[in-house]
């Protein structure tokens, strides 16, 4: 009676755990914080050791540690190891000593130095029941991990397996996203071979002068995204404007001025996600001017937001350092020269600094 009054309370008490863990989670927003929070109280639940969440990269074939407490990112072959053997089989493995079993990869240990006693190890599936990882719990303190443990764990890694899972399709639209980005950025540049490569280019210099200036990572995204976009209406232009030799008349400068309007439209159709609603905006102003001497709006100053005042920088400096149809390439020198001369008049000061300090990392400027 006793014995049933304990497993009572072992479940009573699993239950509770599980409720305040999902309580807790909902407050954390970074899915790396929310995968370390969860093997943290995973380990103290149980009262082991160390947790830790594997992933299976089917790429290289490899199980990686998505989080591994006490170290810093583990990868070992998916058909090696305790974990492995539970990838391939979807078993639970439940060790006391794990040197006695002739599974465990002691080859990971001898890398860590960390010395793995006892070890509970569970499957990790998808919404199709394919095992896409593992759940590793390790030195149980004191005693050894029993079946509610076991339980335990099963309940925890099914929350595990649906953030992963999410993890895995936000990577997978986040590629998608990368490579349709890419995709129109490359289309602009084709049109010129001349030209070819200013869109990254810009984008390099924007993102590290933007990185420079300690902006957010969501400020750097939208600089990112921006400044490899910030071209793209030229899509619309004839060729005989675009790649016209020599200099344009003043009929030809206002037709030319117009992209970024086209830039402008044809970005807002695409259906950026929250954080990213600026990088129309943003791409569409790197002509202004601090003097207010720029289009399409004739902004001055700080009504011209920083992530446009940094890729006219980047635009402007990658410009004259190459070639063009119209004049002949400028040097690095005498390039940051003109930006210098310029800065606190057309261009921001700080942004002209932060080029400077990237150019001299770059190797290109003394």
């Amino acid at each position: 009676m006793k014995e049933i009054s304990a497993d009572i309370e072992k479940i009573i008490r699993s239950q509770k755990v599980l409720i305040e863990l999902g309580r807790h989670l909902t407050q954390i927003q970074d899915i790396s914080q929310l995968l370390r929070e969860i093997a943290r109280r995973t380990s103290d639940i149980m009262e082991a050791e160390r947790s830790s969440v594997f992933l299976y990269d089917k790429e290289k074939d490899e199980l990686w540690s998505v989080v591994a407490e006490g170290e810093r990112q583990i990868r070992f072959p998916a058909d090696s190891g305790i974990g492995g053997y539970v990838l391939r089989t979807g078993e639970i493995v439940n060790e006391d000593d794990v040197y006695n079993n002739p599974l465990f990869n002691r080859e990971i240990d001898r890398k860590t130095g960390y010395r793995t006693k006892s070890m509970l190890c569970v499957p990790l599936y998808d919404h199709n029941h394919d095992v896409i990882g593992v759940y590793q719990v390790l030195n149980k303190k004191g005693g050894v991990f029993e079946s509610e443990d076991v339980r335990l764990l099963m309940a925890v890694a099914g929350q595990v397996s649906v953030i992963l899972q999410n993890v895995i399709l936000m990577e997978n639209r986040k590629r998608m996203f990368e490579s349709l980005i890419d995709a129109l950025a490359e289309s602009i540049d084709m049109r010129d071979k001349l030209t070819s490569g200013h869109s990254r280019r810009v984008m390099h210099y924007s993102v590290k002068i933007a990185k420079k200036l300690g902006l957010s990572t969501n400020e750097i995204r939208i600089i990112k995204y921006a400044s490899y976009l910030h071209d793209y209406g030229k899509i619309v232009l004839k060729d005989s404007l675009l790649l016209k030799p020599g200099p344009l008349s003043d009929d030809e400068y206002v037709q030319i001025k117009k992209h970024v309007d086209f830039t402008r439209k044809i970005l807002e159709r695409i259906e950026f996600e929250e954080d990213l609603v600026d990088v129309p905006r943003i791409a569409c102003l790197h002509h202004e001017r601090l003097d207010g001497s720029g289009y399409p709006m004739g902004l001055r100053g700080d009504d011209i937001p920083l992530g446009a005042r940094i890729i006219a920088v980047g635009d402007v400096f990658d410009a004259l350092t190459n070639k063009r149809h119209y004049r002949r390439r400028w040097s690095v020198k005498r390039a940051f020269g003109y930006l210098k001369k310029e800065a606190g008049k057309k261009f921001d000061s700080d942004v002209v600094e932060a080029l400077g300090e990237v150019l001299k990392e770059d190797g290109v400027l003394e």
